[in-house]
């Protein structure tokens, strides 16, 4: 999520659970994507025990998760979503934008 590429107070994660890890890669290239992906099949289906995918969460900096959802839709629509849950999440939680401090 692009708006989201040079704040600190917001990281993305993803558990990757593909039985060939060497697709991401290009798949990250292609949709120009910079976030942390991890390979987690069995920490995913062994320890989340998730079994659907792909699941979207946000938590708080207390570890705190706030919101659990399930799906991606490829157009802007899941983008304006999340970022809309994000902002819903950091208001009810009281928690500012923090500013990058490599612009200072």
């Amino acid at each position: 999520m692009e708006q989201y590429k040079d704040r600190t107070d917001v990281q993305f994660i993803t558990f990757n659970m593909d039985d060939n890890p060497g697709v991401v890669e290009p798949f990250m290239k292609e949709h120009k994507y910079i976030f942390v992906v991890i390979p987690a099949y069995t920490y995913v289906t062994e320890t989340l025990k998730i079994n659907a995918i792909p699941q979207n969460w946000i938590i708080d900096p207390q570890g705190v998760i706030r919101l659990k959802g399930m799906g991606y839709d490829s157009s802007e629509k899941w983008e304006k979503g999340m970022a809309e849950a994000i902002d819903k999440v950091r208001s009810a939680a009281g928690i500012a934008v923090a500013a990058d401090s490599s612009k200072h």
